[in-house]
């Protein structure tokens, strides 16, 4: 089920730098920061540590993405792949009918189709580049979270712009308990609406997975403790409730994402040469692993980028992937330490793999690892994803 966070204070979470004199915040809650606010409201009930543990885990809690808070369908991360043009970024949707960018298309199926062509001898006169369809000029990476909106005529899509709020605060002498001489910080939280032109209040939504007792329990938690730092200054009142969101199935996502990766086949194969007879897209099931966390993964031992994944009893390789680096990390509240640092694959990054059975096999497993997520660490939040994100079909501007 989905649930949906309003923040009613603004917002701190990230991570705090004993060096810095500046507390900035990420721009999505974490589900490890909904899990310890949950852990210490568990506390303060007076249950003992194995208690807190046994109940924590009878929920796997993911990542919660900023959205307006109003009608709603979904709200992810963008794909590392999804592009807009340098010049007037953003979609043109965005405010209703008015145009405020060129639009923001994903280039990962056209740019997949031309490597399984190269792949399978095509020859181009040119290498791949993609250019805005209205002035003409280069794209780059558009990042960021994205929301898709009920609209009068069809869906809005809208990127995410935070809002945040600064605050000079002075630091207090633990010897004295009066303010420390010459230290100041600041922090910069997010502000409880967005910053979009539409004065629209600010929701995260996110994906739990567990029994109706526990989630529950989890809802009544978040509304009495804070979520994120400096919960005792005023920072990460929230107010939870169930979310709606329409977020197509998952058979409907593979079937769209294999229709429309025969489409760009088809259309780039006409503009190649073949030294032979020209070749049909190899059989079998394409898909994508998104990730909507950082994912962390080891290849004999070695940390690495790549993610593979189990299924049907057979482990699978990418056949093609987009990725950046990242660094998985965190703190431990219970033990007042820092968790250990690991290389990790970014968010929003893009594997795609091919399997030869039927597509009857293939769902049960991809709904199994959506469900628990790729790679190690899962228990912390991190490998958490999506299969075929619904963004890969935008291969025009939107």
């Amino acid at each position: 089920m989905w649930l949906k966070l309003s923040p009613r204070e603004p917002l701190v979470i990230g991570d705090v730098r004993g060096d810095s004199q500046f507390l900035a915040s990420k721009q999505y809650i974490p589900g490890r920061a909904v899990r310890g606010a949950w852990a210490l409201d568990l506390a303060r009930r007076g249950h003992d540590g194995s208690a807190i543990a046994d109940t924590v885990a009878r929920l796997r809690i993911g990542n919660f993405f900023p959205a307006p808070d109003g009608p709603l369908d979904y709200a992810l991360p963008v794909p590392m792949s999804a592009l807009t043009c340098k010049r007037g970024k953003g979609f043109r949707s965005t405010n209703g009918d008015q145009e405020v960018g060129h639009g923001a298309l994903d280039e990962f199926l056209p740019h997949l189709a031309y490597v399984l062509l190269r792949r399978a001898g095509a020859v181009f006169a040119v290498p791949f580049a993609l250019l805005c369809s209205q002035c003409g000029d280069r794209m780059e990476r558009l990042g960021g979270f994205y929301a898709v909106c009920p609209g009068d005529r069809g869906p809005r899509y809208r990127h995410f712009r935070p809002r945040f709020h600064a605050q000079t605060k002075v630091a207090l002498s633990r010897a004295s308990n009066a303010a420390a001489e010459g230290m100041l910080y600041t922090v910069s939280a997010l502000r409880p609406n967005t910053y979009d032109g539409q004065g629209d209040g600010l929701a995260f939504v996110g994906r739990v997975a567990g029994n109706d007792e526990a989630v529950a329990d989890l809802m009544d938690a978040l509304a009495r403790t804070p979520v994120g730092a400096l919960g005792s200054r005023g920072y990460g009142s929230v107010a939870p409730a169930a979310a709606e969101v329409r977020l197509p199935s998952l058979g409907q996502r593979v079937t769209a994402f294999n229709e429309t990766l025969a489409r760009m086949w088809d259309d780039l194969a006409r503009l190649a040469s073949w030294p032979e007879a020209p070749r049909a897209l190899p059989e079998g099931v394409y898909f994508t692993v998104d990730l909507l966390a950082p994912g962390v993964f080891h290849e004999d031992g070695v940390p690495s980028l790549v993610a593979t994944i189990r299924v049907g009893g057979r482990l699978l390789q990418p056949i093609y992937w987009m990725t950046r680096p990242d660094m998985a990390s965190g703190w431990s509240t219970a033990w007042g330490l820092p968790k250990p640092t690991a290389l990790a694959a970014r968010m929003g990054s893009v594997y795609a793999f091919r399997w030869e059975g039927t597509v009857d096999e293939l769902l049960p497993e991809l709904e199994r690892i959506e469900q628990e997520g790729v790679g190690e660490r899962r228990d912390e939040g991190f490998g958490e994803c999506l299969v075929c994100h619904p963004f890969h079909l935008e291969v025009e501007e939107r």
